[in-house]
């Protein structure tokens, strides 16, 4: 992804950001965040056509940025409908998140690869359905000020590689990825809220070369996030 897209997402972000300085309802259906954290991806195989071109690579730690919006069922606020009470407990969440995907060849199981690293990127659109429940409610935030949850479901994962070192040029890859996310909303007012949240997310992308097929046997990407919300 080029520079300028970088900053366009971060620009998104600042503006999801900004508005957590708005006034809003105690209890709300719909919700914007702009979230920000550390990205770690575990090591994994490279493979062309089956065989094993590097053997535990290594991926550098980047930062992961995006945009969340979401929806709890409840009946006040916007989009708010008369669900049933018992799906105040749940939500579904929609986000785009951005980080790089430079990864550093480990054992070469070949000896005509003649490159060391290869620099990449991931985003990914991310449909999550969350359970959660509140603790110490109050009367300014009657559903609780500390709400614990869990979300899982499937992500678009848009990827690429630059493969330029060894005749490829540039290779992306659209594939899909499995996401679960646990952490804990805290309340801050009325209408904002901070996430501190654990994102797994699995994937096998692979991208299609000149008469062969690059595949990365797994990606296990590890994010620590902190996320701002404003509810409307």
């Amino acid at each position: 992804m080029s520079s300028k897209r970088t900053y366009r997402v971060l620009g998104l972000m600042f503006l999801a950001l900004t508005l957590v300085l708005l006034p809003g309802p105690a209890k709300s259906a719909m919700w914007v965040g702009g979230e920000l954290g550390g990205n770690f991806i575990s090591s994994s195989n490279l493979s062309v056509n089956g065989v094993t071109v590097s053997r535990d690579a290594k991926f550098q730690p980047s930062v992961i940025g995006g945009v969340t919006l979401g929806y709890d069922f409840v009946n006040t606020g916007f989009a708010g409908y008369n669900w049933p009470t018992w799906m105040q407990y749940f939500s579904f969440a929609v986000d785009f998140t951005y980080n790089r995907m430079d990864v550093h060849l480990g054992n070469l199981g070949v000896n005509n690869v003649g490159a060391s690293r290869f620099e990449g990127y991931m985003a990914a659109v991310t449909f999550l359905f969350m359970g959660h429940y509140g603790f110490f409610p109050d009367t300014d935030v009657p559903s609780g000020r500390v709400n614990p949850y869990i979300g899982v479901g499937p992500a678009i994962l848009m990827s690429g590689l630059d493969l330029g070192s060894v005749g490829e040029g540039n290779r992306g890859a659209t594939d899909v990825a499995l996401v679960v996310e646990a952490g804990v909303r805290w309340v801050c007012l009325k209408n904002v809220s901070i996430d501190t949240a654990y994102r797994f997310r699995w994937a096998q992308p692979s991208y299609g070369l000149d008469g062969a097929t690059l595949k990365v046997a797994n990606v296990y990407s590890n994010s620590f996030l902190v996320r701002a919300n404003y509810h409307f």
